[in-house]
């Protein structure tokens, strides 16, 4: 039985492109243009056409070929920002990646597409943005439902919330259904069950290069609870204080989601670089 065929666009590492290769699906090609990410897509998929350039310079011509020939379409353009008249997108800087994700659509004219996206921006713009995506994907033919899904549901140790998109071509009769979750808050995947087993092993894990604090950060790490953020009561004002120019009033307070300790009994949250 031969593979369904997928494209995988605005690739980053290739976090969509590991998953729908372990569903036995056939990669056609990646789209990516910031080089890390390049590099590393290029060290775990040698073997994945990759197209290194930014997706607005890839003419349509270039794509008409795949019309017929790709089953998905997958990927997260990057939104930082929407304009809308009524239910219609305004062609601006701020949206156009979403624009170039709905150009291979059209063009290519995949079975089904899959996209995601930060989940704020279901309430952008008072709703006017989501209603206005699934406005063009309508008019190029998609039946299109959308869901903010949490990672941990489905087995991921990591409280992480994205909004996906996906759509089916209006031919094929058939309504979009995203999967039924497989966990719950009773049976996560913890941040134990992840790694636990890597405890002694620090030197030995592929990739590893651990952080070299100095010592007022480490101090400060010290006094923070595992599962736990900067304690209610503060940090002590020797190590409290910073040098940076974002810290409001030198301190800090704004701090919390970076200074965090995970917990072994719960997924992770969100981590922030």
């Amino acid at each position: 039985m031969a593979k369904y065929k997928f494209i995988d666009l605005f690739s980053g590492a290739g976090g969509l492109l590991r998953g729908f290769m372990d569903a036995g699906f056939e990669p056609v090609f990646s789209v990516e243009v910031w080089k890390p990410a390049i590099e590393t897509h290029q060290n775990n998929y040698p073997n994945v056409p990759l197209l290194s350039e930014d997706i607005r310079t890839i003419e349509t011509e270039r794509l008409i070929p795949y019309k017929g020939m790709v089953d998905v379409i997958v990927g997260g353009p990057p939104c930082q920002g929407f304009s809308t008249i009524g239910k219609r997108l305004v062609k601006d800087p701020r949206n156009e990646l979403v624009f170039e994700f709905i150009r291979f659509v059209e063009t290519i004219q995949p079975k089904i597409f899959l996209m995601e996206n930060v989940k704020g921006l279901l309430s952008s713009d008072g709703g006017k943005t989501k209603a206005a995506i699934e406005e063009e994907y309508a008019r190029i033919g998609y039946k299109t439902i959308s869901k903010v899904i949490c990672a941990a549901d489905y087995g991921v140790p990591q409280l992480r919330n994205r909004v996906f998109f996906m759509g089916v071509r209006n031919d094929l009769c058939i309504d979009p259904v995203f999967p039924s979750e497989t966990h719950n808050k009773e049976n996560y995947v913890t941040v134990g069950d992840a790694i636990n087993d890597l405890l002694g092993k620090e030197n030995s894990v592929p990739n590893h290069v651990p952080m070299k604090h100095n010592a007022t950060v480490t101090a400060r790490i010290a006094y923070i609870r595992e599962g736990e953020g900067i304690p209610a009561e503060g940090l002590p004002d020797e190590i409290a204080k910073g040098s940076r120019s974002d810290y409001k009033d030198n301190e800090l307070k704004n701090f919390s989601h970076v200074y965090k300790r995970l917990s072994r009994f719960r997924p992770a949250t969100t981590m922030v670089p």
